[in-house]
């Protein structure tokens, strides 16, 4: 297939653009975008076909969950069984951001997304381009990186297209993101919450808010 790929603002999105996106990932496709942290591979995450499209392209099994991006906090709980206190003030004092909060599943999460762990990660990004994509939208989107398992990180269109380019719909251009590293991901199901990648956000950041194994 080829792949789209489209010039965005990423201060100030196109309204044009995103509708564009919104209307791939509608229909089931994949969208490659800049946020905060790196280009995420976008799909609508309630949608198993289109999870599973997102696996093949990554080369990923399916024992490993995906993360999800939310637009505030009140979307993120939406999508969990219950919502540790820890894990609200987390949310209340890193997003939007680069902190992925991983919580037990609501049961309107496919379990190909959690890969039948019953928890899903949750992360509200900064930046323009993925906020003004996930309030259009108004559902939640894959965030995973938009890269092939294992491989580089995506900070930009071009890494992008070198890694999946030719397998998903569209891939919105809007430059090098800000930070180019992953987010950190803590895990809130049990006490006290445990690290289970240091990114973006470090763990002396952390101990500030949460108890921490």
């Amino acid at each position: 297939m080829k792949t789209r790929v489209t010039q965005v603002d990423p201060k100030s999105p196109q309204l044009e653009v995103v509708q564009q996106a919104c209307e791939v990932l509608r229909r089931g496709g994949l969208v490659a975008f800049p946020t905060d942290t790196l280009y995420a591979l976008g799909a609508n995450a309630l949608d198993p076909a289109a999870i599973e499209r997102v696996l093949t392209v990554k080369g990923r099994h399916h024992g490993k969950p995906l993360s999800v991006l939310v637009p505030s906090v009140e979307a993120g709980a939406a999508l969990a069984a219950s919502l540790p206190d820890g894990a609200q003030a987390l949310m209340r004092a890193f997003w939007p951001g680069a902190l992925t909060v991983v919580v037990r599943a609501s049961a309107k999460i496919p379990s190909v997304l959690t890969a039948a762990t019953g928890t899903v990660g949750l992360r509200m990004p900064a930046g323009a381009v993925a906020q003004a994509l996930l309030a259009a939208f108004a559902g939640p989107i894959i965030g995973t990186s938009a890269n092939k398992t294992g491989a580089a990180d995506p900070a930009d269109a071009k890494t992008v297209q070198k890694a999946i380019g030719g397998q998903i719909d569209l891939v919105l251009d809007g430059g090098r993101v800000a930070l180019g590293v992953p987010s950190t991901v803590i895990d809130c199901t049990a006490e006290p919450a445990r690290i289970l990648r240091e990114g973006a956000i470090s763990r002396t950041a952390l101990q500030g808010k949460i108890a921490l194994a």
